[in-house]
């Protein structure tokens, strides 16, 4: 009696990649078609995309009834896009991988190795990055920063790339949160994991729709989702000036006293009143973040909205 074959889900987000799918969807049968091991199910998800890549995917899914295709209404961001693919996936394991083919697709094949060997969740370290030095020097302080106000919880330059077990995809799905910073929430489900190393290439073809701003929010949504330590800093920083407040209290206290010396006054006031407004709205800016952060969560919007199914239940 044969052993039934195990199921590798590939999700895959997708947002206008019309001069890459050609490629991916090459790619990707021609390593499936050599994995005969495993079945697979190829889940792209096209959200909010202006070119073609919806008709693109919608041709191939016609084709090929291992690939489905799940159309969202608009962009709710890369994070989204890959919630989305995991809501429907139905494998014994789930690798998320970005179209750009920035990642080798044959590297599935280690990470399935290493979760045979036991482990729910193995992640592509990227070794070396094939982008401009502001990216890389942006993308080590990132990673710096997170190890740091996380106590180190989360693996250095681990990126998006990886596989997760069926018991890890379905704990994320429970997850009825808001601003999911993914490579987070997998660490933090507490499941063995694992890192396997490789070099990023350039994209295949088409611009990077990360730029500065898309960055810096993914950033932001790491450290404000994981980390307690901006608002202790608020705290850290107002005991600060208390006790600086006190020290020239007292040292202008004893100059009057010593000398009969006044402290400067116009220009000494403006300095410490613009000093301390910046200080103020420092402070207010923390605490906005995480005020939004807690209204997205009471409003309960969904984390995304499906336009079309094709090959998907």
């Amino acid at each position: 009696m044969t052993a039934t074959k195990k199921l590798i889900s590939i999700v895959i987000p997708v947002y206008n990649e019309e001069d890459v799918i050609p490629e991916l969807l090459k790619q990707t049968k021609t390593f499936i078609n050599r994995l005969k091991k495993y079945d697979f199910e190829i889940i792209t998800v096209e959200h909010g995309s202006t070119d073609r890549s919806f008709e693109l995917l919608k041709q191939n899914a016609q084709k090929d009834k291992r690939f489905k295709v799940l159309q969202l209404s608009r962009n709710f961001g890369c994070d989204g896009g890959v919630a989305a693919g995991m809501h429907f996936a139905t494998g014994d394991a789930c690798v998320i991988m970005m179209a750009d083919l920035q990642e080798p697709i044959d590297l599935i094949e280690k990470f399935i190795q290493k979760w045979v060997e036991g482990y729910d969740i193995v992640y592509g370290l990227v070794k070396k990055r094939a982008a401009s030095f502001t990216r890389n020097l942006s993308s080590r302080i990132f990673y710096k920063m997170m190890r740091l106000i996380n106590h180190n919880a989360f693996p250095e330059n681990a990126s998006d790339f990886r596989l997760v077990d069926r018991k890890v995809y379905q704990a994320i799905n429970k997850m009825d949160e808001r601003n999911k910073y993914l490579r987070g929430l997998f660490i933090w489900t507490g499941f063995r994991y694992t890192g396997v190393i490789f070099n990023r290439k350039s994209r295949f073809a088409g611009e990077s729709k990360a730029d500065f701003r898309t960055v810096l929010g993914v950033a932001l949504n790491g450290i404000f989702s994981f980390s307690y330590l901006p608002l202790r800093l608020v705290t850290y920083l107002g005991l600060g000036l208390m006790g600086f407040s006190f020290i020239m209290i007292c040292i202008y206290l004893f100059m009057f006293l010593t000398q009969l010396k006044v402290a400067p006054g116009f220009t000494t006031v403006i300095i410490l009143i613009l000093f301390l407004f910046g200080i103020l709205f420092f402070v207010l800016g923390i605490i906005s973040e995480y005020l939004a952060r807690i209204y997205d969560e009471v409003k309960r919007r969904p984390n995304f909205i499906v336009k079309n199914k094709l090959n998907l239940k």
